[in-house]
């Protein structure tokens, strides 16, 4: 395998991700997951973000105002903030939260990932995502067969077929020397493609993937392609001891930033009138390929589900890091939390986010 470390510095950054250093802000690959501190954003985004009241948007302020107060009842909630018709009319900070607070997005990085493997293939890196994941990482394989079945496509949507159990695979993982190795050499429980099993195993081997297709790190690929051209800089993502970084976890990205991300999904990946995410990219991540229960069902990388009859989908990180998009309503709703507790938003957008769109 050729050393990613050496790709990365060969890899260089133009326009205006020439600034971004992910070096600098890249993890020490000692822990899967790491602690979740707060990083300050130096960046001043307010004009980024003018502000604009609710009733200008057509939203009732009252209604929404009165469910934000009972959302942030929620002791571990940092931020929630509510965009409709583009422009930010809700944006509320609680326990410690700030627009400059930037956090691990932990899972919703999973929606990024997506977005980053679409890329890849408009711009000619990856063939396609049914592309077997062993052209790009044939070492790892091992001339097995089965395996050799797994695609692109099957890390998106959970279906490699490798064995995993959430919140335990991982820490085992971690005491590996190469992560990515470890992970592809796990059995295989079910043909590829057969089986959904949510995995953060799928995703970090996406972001090696990505990386070999690439021949840049993952962080610089995202920087050039698309956290630049919104004005997006992430303030830390971790990486591997191989120097992968994090595939769908320990991204740090500020409130502000994940509502641009959502933007940018209900505008069909169109940035200031330009196409910056394929059109393919959006509509994966609202079909559905799993029903997941009777609640949630999975896309690639996203979320789905129906509130009160209108169809939604999302990024979902750990103890809810969410960016709902919610394209009947013209709505991006984002919080943020410290992960003390998992925050359930349905109460909130059933009864006061969507009754105050009324216009």
């Amino acid at each position: 395998m050729v050393p990613v470390l050496a790709l990365l510095a060969s890899a260089g950054c133009s326009g205006a991700t020439a600034a971004v250093d992910c070096e600098r802000i890249a993890g020490d690959g000692r822990t899967f997951y790491e602690d979740d501190p707060a990083y300050p954003d130096p960046v001043n985004d307010d004009a980024d973000w003018p502000p604009s009241p609710p009733e200008a948007a057509g939203m009732d302020p009252a209604l929404l105002d009165e469910g934000l107060d009972r959302l942030g009842e929620n002791a571990s909630l940092l931020s929630a903030l509510v965009v409709r018709h583009g422009r930010l009319v809700a944006e509320r900070y609680f326990h410690g939260g700030g627009a400059r607070r930037s956090g691990n997005v932990h899972s919703a990085s999973k929606s990024v990932l997506q977005a980053l493997a679409h890329l890849a293939v408009a711009r000619g890196h990856l063939g396609g995502l049914d592309d077997p994941v062993a052209r790009y990482l044939p070492e790892y394989f091992g001339g097995d067969p089965a395996k050799q079945k797994i695609t692109v496509r099957h890390l998106l949507t959970m279906r490699s077929g490798l064995d995993w159990t959430e919140d335990v695979t991982e820490y085992r993982i971690e005491r590996e020397p190469d992560r990515v190795r470890a992970i592809i050499g796990r059995p295989l429980v079910s043909a590829p493609g057969a089986t959904y099993n949510y995995s953060t195993g799928d995703t970090h081997v996406l972001s090696a993937v990505l990386q070999r297709a690439t021949r840049m790190g993952t962080c610089q690929f995202a920087h050039r392609y698309l956290f630049g051209p919104m004005g997006v800089t992430a303030e830390h993502w971790g990486r591997d001891a191989q120097g992968v970084y994090s595939g769908g976890y320990n991204l740090y990205l500020t409130p502000r930033e994940l509502a641009k991300f959502g933007l940018l999904y209900l505008h069909g990946g169109r940035w200031e009138g330009r196409e910056l995410v394929p059109r393919s990219a959006v509509r994966a991540a609202q079909a559905r390929t799993t029903r997941v229960d009777d609640t949630f069902g999975y896309a690639e990388g996203w979320w789905t589900r129906t509130v009160a009859g209108r169809f939604m989908y999302f990024a979902w990180g750990y103890g809810g890091q969410f960016v709902h998009v919610i394209p009947g309503a013209d709505l991006v709703f984002v919080t943020s939390t410290n992960g003390d507790e998992e925050l359930d938003v349905t109460a909130f957008v059933r009864d006061h986010l969507l009754p105050s769109a009324t216009g």
